[in-house]
């Protein structure tokens, strides 16, 4: 009896633990703007529609921006903003191309 219960508990946890990360679904941004280096070496992109930042923080998306920096670049790629946090994080490039 005390299995089951212990069961129970845990899959009923679980249930209701997925409900938090469902709010933090990444969302695919489509923009033009500027990868730039900040004061802290993080790399940011800045959208030029609106003027959000958008802070990129893995290897892999630091690669694929490579030698773009400083230049007007058009992107596709996925955002995660959390909630209570002040920044907005670039979490996955699916492509990014020089604007001519």
């Amino acid at each position: 009896m005390n299995r089951i219960t212990l069961l129970s508990l845990l899959t009923l946890g679980a249930f209701f633990s997925n409900f938090g990360f469902a709010a933090e679904e990444a969302v695919k941004l489509q923009a033009t703007g500027t990868f730039i280096k900040n004061e802290k070496g993080a790399l940011v992109f800045t959208n030029d529609k609106d003027k959000k930042k958008y802070y990129a923080f893995n290897k892999g998306t630091i690669e694929k921006v490579g030698d773009l920096t400083d230049k007007k670049v058009k992107i596709i790629a996925k955002i995660k903003k959390k909630e209570g946090a002040k920044i907005t994080l670039m979490t996955y490039i699916v492509s990014v191309k020089p604007v001519k």
